[in-house]
């Protein structure tokens, strides 16, 4: 059996489309709902909507504690309560169009025996493909550099708003984030191993199941989630893979865009909160001595 684990906050017809295309999947499956404390009550309301429904789960947190920590409230609770073959992590602005999604996931497994599988994100309001985030793992060097930047993000709010203005023009947007991929060299049609996923969607295997009562480590708020998981994974020895044979689509940010009434807002959130992640994860690599284990 697969279970879904859906992270909801505020924006209850995102998931209930996200929730309808998991229903429509070929295979088995239980649905959970994890409420991230939302304070316009949709969590008690979709605990309403389903509660006649034998195969959804609602979970209401009492507070918000953040992607981490709200998805891995869903994770244990579908390992402690159903002991699934797998566990499918999703945000609630994914819909899976793909009929045999279940199906496809099983005969992967079959073949390669993945710990944590990543499919092709497609972004439909960028027009791009967001999975693999890139090719290589991110050094202790790199995690202190960029941690250093944001903190100098943080201290510049006059550019944080010029940015803002800039970022308005969604041709743009699109022009920065296809040259990102370009510069990664990143071909989505390609198959990957041991790569950083895009957090928006990942199923984790029975051994990763088995092994750890956590998907994602539990110190970030927001953000840098599955750039850390790539180097607990790297560390574990787990094989982690990204398939261009599952899709799922990705309306991007649509949560997010809802909690804050302008960009520039929005903006200084995602700052903050890359820096306390960068931090963390700075902090982790530090404590493990990342730079001994990558040169084993």
């Amino acid at each position: 059996m697969f279970c879904f684990v859906v992270l909801h906050y505020l924006v209850k017809e995102e998931t209930i489309l996200c929730v309808n295309s998991i229903l429509q999947l070929i295979g088995e499956k239980r649905i959970i709902i994890v409420d991230n404390a939302s304070p316009n009550g949709s969590g008690k309301e979709l605990e309403q909507i389903y509660s006649k429904v034998p195969n959804i789960d609602v979970i209401v947190l009492p507070e918000n504690v953040g992607f981490a920590k709200g998805n891995n409230a869903g994770y244990l609770y579908a390992k402690k309560i159903y002991q699934p073959e797998s566990i499918v992590i999703m945000n609630n602005d994914i819909q899976i169009a793909q009929q045999d999604f279940i199906i496809t996931a099983k005969e992967l497994y079959k073949a390669e025996k993945y710990a944590v599988l990543g499919p092709d994100v497609y972004a439909t309001s960028l027009n791009i493909h967001q999975s693999p985030k890139r090719l290589t793992h991110y050094t202790q060097e790199e995690v202190h550099r960029l941690l250093k930047q944001y903190e100098k993000k943080c201290s510049q709010k006059r550019l944080t708003r010029i940015k803002c203005r800039i970022k308005r023009v969604k041709a743009l947007k699109r022009f920065v984030y296809h040259r990102r991929i370009k510069r990664n060299l990143i071909d989505h049609r390609n198959t990957y191993y041991d790569v950083p996923l895009h957090g928006s969607c990942l199923i984790f295997s029975e051994p990763f199941i088995q092994q750890r009562d956590y998907a994602f480590f539990n110190e970030t708020f927001m953000y840098y989630e599955t750039e850390i998981l790539d180097y607990e994974c790297q560390k574990k020895k787990f094989k982690t893979m990204y398939t261009p044979r599952l899709q799922v689509l990705h309306h991007h940010n649509v949560a997010t865009n809802q909690t804050f009434q302008s960009d520039i807002q929005r903006t200084v959130f995602m700052n903050t909160t890359i820096r306390e992640s960068l931090s963390a994860f700075h902090t982790l690599m530090e404590k493990d001595g990342a730079e001994e284990i990558f040169s084993e």
